[in-house]
């Protein structure tokens, strides 16, 4: 994902957008299986009241009409977090 002055940048293609929805769900997971109740509290009111509703498609591809604007900007900004503790890792 290329740096972008005016923060966070938009995915460039489906294959970006479906890495960061995959990156939502890996997140989530991780969550519920932390047994921390508040970060499972904190991630079924945040998060899958939004996820629930994404679908895969027959050939295994997410449905992109069924995510909201919630879990796409949720899905982005974990990749634009990600990418920010990458570059402040560099230049430390």
């Amino acid at each position: 994902m290329k740096k972008s002055k005016y923060g966070m940048p938009p995915p460039k293609s489906r294959y970006e957008m479906e890495h960061n929805l995959n990156l939502v769900i890996e997140d989530f997971t991780g969550k519920i299986e932390s047994k921390d109740e508040d970060l499972i509290k904190n991630a079924m009111w945040a998060t899958y009241r939004h996820l629930k509703d994404v679908k895969n498609t027959p050939n295994g591809r997410i449905n992109m009409i069924t995510y909201n604007e919630q879990i796409r900007l949720q899905a982005n900004m974990l990749e634009w977090m990600k990418q920010i503790d990458l570059n402040k890792n560099n230049t430390e």
